[in-house]
């Protein structure tokens, strides 16, 4: 039976996008910093309370959203994407994968249009198909890219896991970094 993990309708991401758009970008790139007191005062900045560390950090949106802000293993890396999960769903049934995918793609396109009235037409767009067979993953992707090297790339994705296995869905909303080499399948973008 399929198990949905995550369902934030299109407002609630759009909450949350207003929120990550008004972020100063410029002081997150360069990373969280060590010290508990010295971190809990930087996400206040922002209006996030931090929760827990693994493979970066991860905080409580003033929306109430959780985002994962991934860095290298290590103190003192760079923040290379800020991640938030739209909806995601499971399945251990490989008979249910595709009624999943079907699920997923109607969320997709609704959080999908959502964003392009707040950020017009992606820049770059497509899916698996289009992209050949060994570009399975992300099986749908929505990309808006700006002229400021330090304005993230944002990047709407549909990850389909499935064939032959158990599997299931994940749409995220992640705003890359400079950092990051390899913000979608292309050239990346480091300074």
């Amino acid at each position: 039976m399929a198990r949905v993990i995550a369902d934030h309708p299109p407002q609630e991401l759009a909450a949350e996008l207003s929120g990550l758009l008004r972020v100063d970008w410029r002081t997150v790139w360069p990373g969280v910093p060590d010290g508990e007191a010295e971190r809990a005062e930087w996400c206040a900045a922002f209006g996030w309370e931090p929760l827990w560390l693994q493979s970066g950090l991860w905080v409580r949106t003033p929306q109430g959203g959780r985002l994962h802000l991934a860095s290298a293993p290590g103190p003192g890396r760079p923040v290379t994407r800020a991640s938030y999960t739209v909806w995601k769903a499971t399945t251990a049934a490989e008979s249910e994968g595709e009624a999943v995918l079907a699920v997923a793609l109607d969320r997709y396109a609704a959080h999908l249009d959502r964003l392009a009235a707040a950020l017009g037409a992606p820049g770059r767009w497509g899916d698996a198909e289009e992209r050949g067979p060994e570009s399975s993953a992300p099986y749908r992707t929505a990309q808006w890219k700006y002229a400021n090297p330090l304005a993230p790339v944002i990047v709407l994705d549909l990850d389909h896991r499935a064939g032959g296995y158990a599997g299931g869905a994940t749409i995220s909303l992640a705003f890359h970094g400079p950092a990051d080499p390899n913000p979608d399948p292309g050239p990346g973008w480091l300074l």
